[in-house]
């Protein structure tokens, strides 16, 4: 289970959330979804609302209550949502949810079948936030758990507190350097990465928009169509050529991760090494993984050995959070296969693989922008 916090601390989170994140305003429509071991966050985070002027609604999640509906209901009545809780999202300026439930091992462990049932509304769901602008936050302090720390390699307890303290962290820094970076990135032709380890890649933009994701929700990310944002924040994406890509990239192990819709959802990593020849990934080893990786690497589709995005992490307090480590200020990552969700043009099969360092060096068209890790700001 989680542990206590203090008021003090969960109101700070509630106010930036609310404030500085989502910009809530007087009059505004707030849902609050939570589990019931964040319980005490979502409380905060409805006085907070008030405090605001803005107008809470609180949904609860009771997790004893779920895992024995999952026991005992029939498969056909899982993962339904009613017309009244969609009324409720579509009615809703603003939107945080607690994520759960805090058992992912026991999660985990159910029949496929049955988490695609659980699941089976989840495109709806950013469908509606989309079309109707909802600026949407997710936290995840309510999935933190032994299991997962174990898997990833990564203390529990700082863990959590990064989670806190990196929700909680000004947004103002980490939206000009994004932003600058952005903007070197959308108007240049190539990249290259390098890193004392050997890394030496070379990939091509494709004059694509990157998007910036500093932990702030505002008109501009409404309108373009960015409104869902997982806390913590911080890291600048873009997509990048598919059909380009020269070298070799080292990953150091951290964060490392791959997603398939094939076999288990996430796949921790640890070591990769990726060398790339005409475009396509040609060989690959790792420490760690690299069985579960070359399972769900051959089974997947077209698409599945070709760059896809890169991403620079600009939040200053985060270190160590599982499939957050991109968002570590001066993190330099590197993904393989889809990336038609960030605006990419790759929609083959469901299966995404990141590779991340520290300490990189980030070249566009032979400027770094990045140096040993550290941001090089733009001549004037």
């Amino acid at each position: 289970m989680l542990p206590e916090y203090p008021e003090p601390v969960r109101r700070a989170f509630a106010r930036n959330v609310l404030r500085n994140s989502l910009l809530l305003r007087r009059g505004e429509n707030l849902l609050v979804e939570t589990w019931s071991g964040t319980m005490p966050w979502a409380e905060s985070l409805v006085l907070e609302a008030r405090l605001v002027g803005a107008r809470p609604v609180l949904f609860v999640e009771d997790e004893a209550t779920y895992w024995k509906g999952v026991e005992e209901a029939p498969a056909s009545n899982l993962g339904q949502i009613g017309a009244h809780e969609w009324a409720a999202l579509k009615a809703s300026d603003a939107h945080v949810y607690l994520w759960g439930p805090y058992d992912t091992a026991r999660e985990e462990a159910l029949p496929a079948s049955i988490r695609h049932r659980i699941m089976a509304n989840d495109h709806e769901w950013f469908r509606l936030v989309g079309r109707s602008g909802i600026r949407s936050i997710r936290w995840d302090l309510g999935r933190s758990n032994e299991v997962w720390a174990e898997r990833y390699g990564v203390d529990l307890a700082k863990w959590r507190s990064e989670l806190i303290e990196g929700a909680t962290v000004d947004p103002g820094p980490m939206r000009r350097e994004g932003r600058g970076l952005a903007e070197r990135l959308r108007t240049g032709k190539s990249i290259r990465i390098t890193h004392k380890n050997g890394t030496d890649l070379t990939l091509r933009l494709a004059g694509r928009r990157p998007r910036v994701d500093d932990g702030v929700i505002d008109a501009e990310d409404v309108r373009a169509g960015n409104v869902v944002s997982v806390l913590p924040s911080g890291v600048t994406v873009v997509t990048v050529d598919e059909q380009y890509a020269e070298g070799t990239f080292f990953g150091e192990g951290a964060g490392d991760v791959a997603f398939s819709s094939t076999f288990r959802s996430q796949i921790p990593l640890g070591g990769g090494r990726w060398s790339f020849r005409n475009g396509k990934l040609t060989e690959y080893s790792y420490d760690r993984g690299g069985a579960e990786f070359r399972r769900a690497f051959k089974a997947a589709g077209p698409g599945k050995d070709r760059p896809g995005m890169i991403s620079v992490g600009l939040n200053p307090t985060t270190t160590s959070i599982p499939l957050l480590f991109d968002q570590e200020r001066g993190v330099l990552s590197v993904s393989i296969g889809r990336n038609s969700e960030m605006g990419g043009h790759n929609r083959g099969s469901r299966f995404v693989a990141y590779s991340s360092i520290r300490k990189a060096t980030l070249a566009v068209d032979g400027t770094p922008v990045l140096q040993d890790g550290e941001f090089v700001p733009a001549r004037q």
